[in-house]
């Protein structure tokens, strides 16, 4: 078995998923598609009703008797480069700004269009337009050996493009060019060099976002019973609390919107469920729960505080609620802002989703009420399937969608004042590249990331090799270090194979200060859009009439559809998987007990490899190993092949696991003599249905000699 994993290793660096991360954050060739392209278009400051359209992110100013709106668009991202104090310009190398205590950056440049009243309106648009191209907003800190670094094997040689991973002529010749700028060929990159210093990102574990978590309020005499999910979307969180109260009301809570408990019966009349049965259907469960919805349905409508029957009285009740005393437009606007953009905003922004969140909080309350009748335990924060790590793409994904606002805000103050000292507005004289830039590089100097996490960037700890590898493939937590948090520290059963059982610090940081193992990898995010079509291919209906009949398909935590037989479709997106159809990232678990089927396709998510096993037998065969070993096959073709997969911590609660195909004796059956694992063959491998192993071990004699012994287990 060891080809697969020197296969593995052979076109991986252990730092591989921090450098995958960031490559998928910055815009590359094609910025259309990259992370940092959807933040700029999804800028909108000065104005909120703007639909998103193809013409970028909005800037509009507060100008009198004119309309100025800015558009931007196409974030491009330069080669590093070092700029002389007489403004000349060359390219930098990791070595230069080392020593010269510089900072390794690229350019970020963006085309700006104003749009303005006074000028001759443009065809399809009632204004006319200025467009501004290539203007240089700040500086971007280049992750070494990443794939916008002068080191990479794309960029290293300015006559072509290296293959170091197929052909030994390129690799030699870029390890020759490595030696030639002065860096260790060896060194995996994976961090930042800011003012000289090395610096590295440490990933941060995180909850899982759009996931319901189920757990005891304690702050009462009584145990409450409470759900809780943050719904997350394009980076902004929104949290929603759903109690069982001791009186047997189900209450929803939604924090950014205000303190105010509300009935969920109320808030689903309010999205538009009318009769009592669709809310029967909705939340279904045990038959002892259906006594708790009469009751919630009979409190909603005698109770004198609500009195609520319909949509209409649901909607004038949550009006009088967050909006009393305002006039009949603010209120109105005010409710639809509550169910559309604070309540679960990841199923949807828009009045068409509300049937979608209304079914979503059914199957919320009834996890809630399974909890209260069956006594069911919690669910375990601490399990795997509930976490997602944060890469250095995440965070710098972040801190970048913080500094380009703030960058936006300053741009929109200095064209106001332009404009009101009647100077002409171009976004060069306007815009100062160094409000985004020194933000970025004060955070990565520092730690102090945004939303008040510290600690985020450290020094790289140069000890050692295996220090500054171990130091790249830390995963740390957000807990206090100074509070017990003893189920946080212990060792999980869904960390095997994924985090390392030994390597953390003493002390305060015991528990909390993890490092991956070796051979992991952390998911990218597949598109939602290839699995989806996969779903309707195999008969999901993504609009069916009731809810009840079949077993739910979520993806990423939104309700997509239903599907009459679930085992089938499982299968079948796993042969998908294994046949390359789809990425090897993506999972699927069956909860055959609440009947849904989940998918998920986000990142962050720890995957380990396993060894498919079809029929109780191995697919991995001798001629796997022989290519693996001539080198006509490499780990992917593996992965397309269905030889090894993915396994993320959600779907191995679905599987049977063997630690390994065989047990070893202590010593061989024949010469009683110490068996090396390493040099054991496995005779029979890929035959099917096999009952035993065929082994031949080498084995060492006492006289020094070795010899060959053939046995079976």
């Amino acid at each position: 078995m060891k080809e697969i994993v020197e296969s593995y290793f052979s076109r991986r660096s252990l730092v591989n998923h921090q450098l995958a991360s960031y490559n998928d954050c910055i815009p590359l060739l094609d910025s259309r598609g990259s992370r940092m392209e959807n933040i700029v278009r999804n800028i909108r400051i000065g104005s909120d009703d703007y639909e998103a359209d193809n013409e970028g992110g909005l800037i509009k100013l507060d100008v009198l008797e004119k309309e100025i709106i800015v558009r931007v668009k196409n974030i491009r991202l330069g080669q590093p480069t070092i700029r002389e104090a007489n403004g000349a310009e060359h390219p930098a190398t990791p070595l230069e700004c080392r020593l010269r205590k510089l900072t390794y950056f690229a350019p970020i440049y963006l085309d700006f269009r104003i749009y303005r009243d006074d000028l001759p309106p443009s065809p399809g648009s009632e204004l006319g337009y200025m467009d501004e191209k290539n203007v240089h907003i700040g500086n971007l800190p280049i992750m070494v050996r990443s794939a916008r670094c002068n080191l990479h094997a794309n960029n290293i040689d300015p006559n072509r493009k290296l293959s170091p991973d197929t052909s030994p002529e390129d690799a030699e010749q870029y390890v020759k060019l490595l030696r030639k700028y002065g860096e260790d060929p060896v060194d995996p990159g994976g961090y930042f060099i800011i003012n000289g210093t090395e610096r590295v990102l440490i990933s941060m574990e995180d909850l899982a976002p759009n996931r319901v978590t189920v757990e005891r309020n304690k702050k009462y005499a009584h145990d409450t019973e409470v759900a809780k999910i943050f719904s997350q979307k394009d980076g902004v969180r929104k949290p929603l609390n759903v109690e069982k109260r001791r009186d047997g009301m189900l209450m929803v809570k939604i924090p950014s919107a205000g303190t105010t408990a509300i009935p969920v019966v109320l808030l689903m009349r309010a999205l538009g469920m009318s009769n009592d049965r669709e809310i029967f259907s909705s939340i279904a469960g045990p038959v002892e729960a259906m006594k708790y919805t009469v009751a919630n349905l009979n409190d909603v409508k005698d109770n004198e505080e609500y009195g609520v029957e319909n949509e209409e009285e649901a909607l004038a009740w949550l009006e009088k609620k967050f909006a009393a005393g305002q006039q009949k437009e603010y209120r109105e606007s005010r409710v639809q802002n509550l169910l559309d953009k604070e309540l679960l905003p990841h199923l949807g922004a828009s009045y068409e989703h509300r049937q979608k969140k209304s079914i979503f909080l059914g199957r919320i309350v009834r996890q809630v009420l399974e909890m209260a009748i069956n006594n069911k335990d919690p669910n375990d924060k601490d399990h795997y399937a509930n976490k997602r790590v944060r890469l250095a793409g995440d965070l710098v994904e972040d801190l970048f969608r913080v500094s380009l606002q703030q960058l936006a805000r300053d741009l929109k103050y200095q064209l106001e004042r332009h404009h009101n000292r009647k100077r002409e507005l171009k976004i060069n004289s306007c815009l100062r590249p160094d409000v985004l830039t020194s933000k970025i590089m004060h955070a990565l100097a520092t730690g102090n990331w945004v939303g008040g996490r510290s600690g985020v960037s450290q020094l790289l700890d140069r000890t050692t090799y295996l220090s500054a590898l171990s130091h790249m493939r830390r995963v740390t937590s957000p807990l206090v270090r100074s509070q017990p948090h003893f189920e946080a520290r212990d060792l999980h059963p869904t960390q095997w194979g994924r985090l390392c059982p030994n390597e953390t610090p003493e002390g305060q940081n015991c528990g909390l200060v993890k490092n991956a193992a070796q051979m992991i990898d952390v998911s990218e995010e597949v598109s939602e859009s290839d699995v989806k079509e996969l779903l309707k291919e195999a008969g999901v209906d993504d609009s069916p009439e009731g809810w009840a009949d079949g077993s739910r398909v979520h993806v990423n935590g939104d309700i997509f559809g239903l599907h009459k037989r679930p085992q089938k479709l499982v299968q079948r997106i796993k042969n998908s998987r294994r046949s390359g159809k789809i990425r090897s990232e993506v999972s699927i678990r069956h909860d055959t007990e609440n009947k849904d089927v989940f998918i998920n396709t986000d990142r962050g998510r720890i995957l380990r490899p396993l060894l498919v096993l079809e029929n109780g037998s191995l697919t991995l065969s001798k001629f796997h190993l022989d290519s693996l070993r001539d080198g006509s096959m490499d780990f992917n073709d593996l992965l397309t092949s269905g030889v090894v997969e993915w396994v993320d911590a959600e779907e191995e609660e679905d599987l049977l696991i063997a630690p390994r195909p065989y047990d070893l004796p202590a010593l061989s059956p024949k010469n009683k003599r110490p068996i090396n694992p390493a040099k054991v063959e496995w005779l029979n491998l890929g035959e099917p249905n096999i009952t035993h192993a065929h082994l031949a071990a080498e084995i060492q004699m006492p006289n020094g000699s070795s010899k060959t012994e053939k046995f079976k287990i």
